[in-house]
């Protein structure tokens, strides 16, 4: 079990994050290609509340760093390309995400380091639609939802419907990249991107694939019809962090 030593000092590191922040959040956006409109200010990160035992919030995402999983709530995007599975709410990329959380990304990532994860490991996507796959922790990335009573859980891998292959991502693990900060002014793009978890080896994400890129990658991505799932539909996303090889 988690010693109050341990937690004590995750939280201080996550504190630390935090402070980090707040300064890379006040920092504006890189310029980029035409886009649709700008979205608001970055959000401030959110603070550190104890639950008890080894559970942590951190704003709406629930922490449990002896299961060394976080848990947070969102809703089914109206969307017709994909290239991420989750944004944040009002995230800048939602426009090609099937999921929007209810988080901010300095949130989120704060949620992953308290389970053990770092980007210190990580081998970063140099460019959008990068050939070579990133590398980082293991994540297994599951969505829940509600359906004819009962709920529904499945991999995010099933999520992600190729209309070249006729697949869904093949089934295995997710990486945790922690995204980046911009050379040309310190903004951290997952922020200012408004990308939390990504297919197609972009900087900008927090987690990505690290499988190769599909077939057809721009406008053959889809949801997955199979699932059934109705712009709207509230849904929870569970991260957890998987052993390292």
């Amino acid at each position: 079990m988690t010693t109050t030593r341990t937690r004590q000092h995750s939280l201080e590191l996550a504190s630390l994050a935090m402070a980090l922040g707040i300064l890379i959040a006040s920092r504006p956006a890189d310029a980029q290609a035409p886009r649709p409109p700008a979205p608001a200010a970055p959000a401030a990160p959110a603070p550190i509340e104890r639950l008890g035992g080894d559970r942590v919030r951190v704003g709406n995402v629930m922490v449990d760093m002896a299961a060394k999983e976080i848990r947070v709530e969102g809703v089914v995007n109206e969307v017709n390309i994909l290239e991420f599975i989750a944004v944040p709410k009002g995230g800048f990329k939602a426009y090609e995400s099937a999921l929007e959380l209810d988080t901010n990304a300095i949130n989120f990532n704060l949620a992953l380091i308290l389970i053990g994860l770092d980007s210190s490991r990580a081998t970063h996507p140099k460019q959008h639609l990068d050939p070579d796959p990133p590398a980082g922790d293991p994540v297994e990335v599951l969505v829940e939802w509600e359906a004819n009573g009962a709920t529904r859980r499945i991999r995010a891998e099933e999520m992600v419907y190729n209309d070249v292959t006729k697949q869904t991502l093949p089934e295995g693990p997710w990486v945790y990249t922690g995204s980046v900060f911009s050379a040309a002014n310190g903004a951290y793009l997952a922020d200012t991107e408004g990308s939390l978890i990504g297919f197609v080896h972009s900087p900008a994400p927090v987690i990505d694939s690290p499988r190769p890129l599909s077939p057809g990658v721009y406008g053959a991505s889809r949801i997955n019809p199979a699932l059934g799932l109705a712009a709207g539909t509230k849904v929870q996303v569970i991260v957890r962090a998987l052993p390292r090889n």
